[in-house]
């Protein structure tokens, strides 16, 4: 009786294995393909969602438009001089405010490092940049700054790059090697030495990190500055708010996705930048994928 329950179970435990190996080689062939693929894929279901919906009475209402409508926009928009000229004036602002905010923050970062009993101050004030309502310090911004100024656009940029580069930058400085700081030090070397030579290396990969998360908010801090301009004329807020007063839900949605598309372009050019000065950093993530 024995050897037939014996058969019977090892069966059992085939079939089971057998049944296993589809989903194991998918996974296998999932993992296998390469990025874009991925990301290619993503895309086409999030349209077709997108189309699902606006076939349902949110579309129907106007709410929401069709992918075709949008494309159809886009390809208006996309000979039009003003449509660009929003696109550029508000990438301008972005860029001035990322690079404000990121000095800031390196300031703060690199302080934290001559002085460490300052670093939970430093976190703190990182993490208040982090927390304050943009919606309420862009009209404070605004009343401070002249009329037909950019100022509350740079500034809601600049705000919105510091909290991540502050935390990258303190996280790579510490994660230098203590061997290799006590080899400088054995050696002479002072702590600017040590800064330069081990911990600024060591600090690379975490800050490009930050980084290329900031350029990010930083575009999308500086069309949410627009909305609260005064005197000015042009800017992706800007269109944006004219397509919300005309109930224009193409155009919001045009511009909407024009938005993911620059503020995705900046963190793809940043990481770009980044693969070329510190190359190690991406070989070692490859390293530890498999």
């Amino acid at each position: 009786m024995t050897e037939p329950l014996t058969d019977a179970g090892s069966s059992v435990v085939l079939t089971a294995s057998a049944a296993t190996r589809p989903s194991r080689s998918l996974g296998r062939s999932l993992a296998a393909m390469p990025a874009w693929a991925g990301g290619a894929m993503g895309v086409i279901l999030i349209v077709l969602a997108w189309a699902a919906v606006a076939a349902t009475p949110f579309g129907k209402n106007g709410a929401i438009p069709t992918p075709v409508e949008v494309l159809l926009r886009f390809g208006t928009a996309f000979g039009a001089s003003s449509y660009w000229q929003a696109v550029g004036v508000t990438s301008l602002a972005a860029l001035q405010g990322y690079l404000l905010g990121v000095a800031v923050a390196l300031v703060i970062a690199f302080g934290v490092l001559l002085l460490p009993k300052a670093e939970g101050i430093a976190t703190q004030l990182a993490v208040v940049t982090s927390c304050l309502p943009l919606t309420a310090i862009g009209p404070l911004a605004t009343i401070m700054s002249p009329a037909s100024s950019r100022f509350t656009s740079v500034f809601l940029a600049a705000l919105s790059v510091v909290f991540t580069t502050v935390i990258g930058t303190i996280l790579g400085l510490k994660s230098a090697s203590s061997t290799q700081l006590d080899v400088v030090s054995a050696y002479g070397g002072t702590r600017w030495t040590q800064i330069v030579k081990v911990r600024l290396i060591a600090a690379l990969p975490s800050l490009l990190a930050a980084l290329k998360i900031a350029a990010p908010a930083a575009f999308l801090g500086a069309v949410l500055g627009e909305y609260f301009l005064v005197g000015v004329d042009s800017g992706v807020g800007i269109l944006l708010l004219s397509g919300q007063f005309y109930n224009d839900s193409t155009q919001v949605w045009t511009l909407a996705l024009t938005s993911g598309g620059v503020a995705g372009l900046a963190y793809f050019l940043i990481d770009r930048i980044g693969r070329l000065i510190a190359p190690w950093s991406v070989a070692s993530k490859k390293k530890g994928a498999f």
